[in-house]
């Protein structure tokens, strides 16, 4: 019995020391970051709004994304497209992987792939325009 007791304590600190260390671990995101993320833009008047970064009839968007500050979970940075620039802030979730944006309009859910890719998915809705976008973001080298 003291034989099985202790394979059972084993068995959890293995668990919790593949899990739960994992969880608590802070990737570092801090630099630039381009995407071509696909989407578009309903426009409710004759143009889009002055923070939007898409244009009517747009499916392509390419920017770039810089984290400029990382405070542990917290990150600041801005996104950057042909069309514009846009701060942002974000926080890293506990497990490490899901990150959520918010700029000065809308939102991003992201997912860290590994340490150099994002899938993102953005959207926002205004006063004058709603967007949707999916995208892939890559570590600028």
């Amino acid at each position: 019995m003291k034989g099985f007791l202790s394979c059972i304590a084993t068995l959890c600190l293995l668990f919790l020391a593949t899990t739960g260390l994992a969880a608590g671990d802070v990737p570092n995101l801090a630099g630039v970051w381009t995407t071509t993320s696909e989407g578009g833009v309903i426009v409710r008047g004759e143009t889009v709004g002055p923070a939007t970064h898409w244009e009517k009839k747009q499916t392509t968007l390419k920017g770039e994304l810089t984290i400029k500050e990382q405070n542990g979970r917290v990150l600041f940075g801005e996104f950057t497209s042909p069309r514009n620039k846009e701060a942002f802030i974000a926080v890293i979730g506990h497990d490490g992987k899901h990150i959520y944006f918010a700029d000065t309009d809308g939102y991003y859910d992201a997912t860290l792939i590994d340490p150099d890719t994002i899938e993102m998915i953005y959207r926002h809705v205004t006063t004058a325009d709603t967007v949707a976008a999916v995208g892939i973001w890559k570590r600028k080298k």
